[in-house]
């Protein structure tokens, strides 16, 4: 059935950089793409929802002016439906058709269809944080029966961290998580098998020596990005054990905090031991939205393996407070806005 589009759509936009919740203005009146100026390789989706990713957040007052072309409309990650195919995209893509219900990253290699029986609410915060959780747990070289700690487990990419990780290691393996005691027993259901109350153990590294050094970890991911877990790591992550960092939750929005955050995580990965170096594997990871990455998140979610966790849904009109929960950094999972049902 052919859609009709109105001329123009409702969206949050920016003209220059700052924080979302300083920059963003709403208009109803933004220039609704027209089919005849779909290119080939292009695919146009009416959006449902819009995950927010706190990358966005980071980012936006960093970015230089030649990056976007001005006014720039926010956010990478959508579920929707398909209204229009570029001739070339009809071709290459025989799994697409108007219609089709997908969860959308720009551009079309980064499109897939919905898993089945899910939402497109839950479509929607599955797709960033479960690519990213694959891909760590890849590089972890994690294993069935293995001990993994995943720093933060409460977060968007944490609570999909522990589900895959629970589908690697399986039920002879173990699984630690930090969190608040608050959200204890979601983090259980997830498959945690240990929630450390972050607020009563700091430092953390402290609690984890005496507690896990006999035993201790395969593998560690930090979602928040403590420079101490790491710095103290040997005595509670095996020699042949892997740290991967995928948090910057510490680091400010200007540009002096990114440079000497990312100066911090190559000391991390290649200053030598024996010039007072961390003697374990170090890796920071951002996540890298790819067609296979996203089929295997869509296979763990039509199996059940895999769910989303939202925090909050916001209507399209208080995109400003959506923002503010992700700029206090305590959401439970992923913050959505509702675009159309």
């Amino acid at each position: 059935m052919a859609t009709v589009m109105q001329p123009n759509m409702r969206a949050w936009y920016h003209d220059g950089r700052g924080q979302p919740t300083e920059v963003l203005k709403f208009t109803t009146d933004f220039v609704t793409p027209r089919f005849s100026d779909l290119a080939p390789d292009e695919i146009l989706v009416k959006v449902s929802y819009c995950a927010l990713t706190p990358g966005v957040s980071m980012m936006m007052p960093l970015e230089p002016a030649w990056l976007h072309k001005m006014p720039a409309i926010p956010e990478l990650e959508f579920s929707g439906t398909v209204i229009a195919l570029g001739t070339d995209a009809e071709a290459t893509r025989p799994d697409l058709a108007v219609d089709t219900p997908v969860i959308v990253f720009v551009p079309m290699q980064r499109l897939i269809t919905k898993p089945k029986d899910m939402s497109f609410a839950e479509s929607a915060a599955l797709g960033g944080n479960g690519i990213t959780a694959i891909q760590a747990l890849e590089l972890s070289n994690l294993k069935k029966g293995d001990k993994i700690l995943i720093n933060g487990g409460s977060g968007g990419t944490g609570s999909m961290m522990i589900q895959c990780a629970k589908d690697i290691v399986g039920d002879s393996g173990y699984i630690a998580t930090t969190g608040s005691m608050v959200n204890s027993d979601m983090l259980r259901e997830l498959g945690a098998d240990e929630v450390i109350d972050y607020q009563r153990h700091d430092p953390l590294h402290a609690y984890l020596e005496e507690e896990h050094s006999q035993s201790p970890f395969n593998a560690i991911v930090d979602t928040i990005g403590i420079q101490s877990l790491y710095a103290c790591c040997p005595r509670y992550l095996s020699k042949n054990g892997r740290f991967i960092n995928i948090g910057a939750m510490k680091v400010q929005p200007t540009l002096l905090s990114v440079i000497g955050f990312f100066w911090c995580q190559l000391f991390n990965a290649y200053w030598p031991a024996f010039l007072g170096g961390t003697p374990r594997w170090f890796r920071m990871l951002s996540g890298s939205p790819d067609f296979v990455t996203l089929s295997k998140v869509k296979e763990m979610a039509e199996r059940g393996s895999l769910k989303s966790v939202i925090d909050s849904i916001w209507e399209m009109q208080d995109a400003i407070m959506a923002y503010q929960r992700i700029e206090s950094k305590h959401s439970k999972g992923k913050v959505l806005i509702r675009i159309a049902d």
